[in-house]
């Protein structure tokens, strides 16, 4: 039993990440694209919509445990390049803002990494992708 509800468990907790971010960008859409701008990212307000969403939709995907090989290699990349792009660097001579980015960066660095073992070993037997595929009561 602990064979599935584990795996489900750990597709929960992936995803809470991405699904409050998601909520997050879309509940202040100009507050989001206020930050992609002062990255440097343009169109800010096209990207926050579309990152929201993004995360939004990979969150619950990865919740329902649909497509989640393809969900979890995605998002590992997502995070990569988002965490970089966000957080390496930044913070300036603020020692306080500089350490919070370097940990929010080794935290997307980590998500990425259970991302990754996401990718190759699969969503468990209690997601859609193993009922779909008869696996669904199957230990792996």
């Amino acid at each position: 039993m602990a064979s599935g509800i584990l795996p489900l468990l750990a597709r929960i907790l992936l995803a809470a990440m991405f699904l409050s971010s998601g909520y997050a960008a879309l509940s202040d859409v100009a507050g989001a694209a206020s930050y992609f701008a002062g990255l440097g990212l343009e169109p800010a307000a096209a990207l926050a919509w579309a990152v929201g969403i993004f995360e939004i939709v990979a969150g619950a995907l990865l919740v329902i445990g649909f497509q989640t090989r393809a969900t979890a290699a995605l998002l590992a990349a997502f995070s990569l390049v988002a965490s970089f792009l966000g957080h390496y660097g930044q913070g300036g001579d603020d020692a306080m803002a500089a350490f919070m980015h370097s940990q929010a960066l080794l935290k997307d660095i980590a998500v990425a990494g259970g991302m990754t073992l996401l990718a190759i070993h699969g969503p468990g037997p209690l997601s859609l992708d193993a009922w779909r595929t008869g696996r669904g009561s199957q230990t792996p």
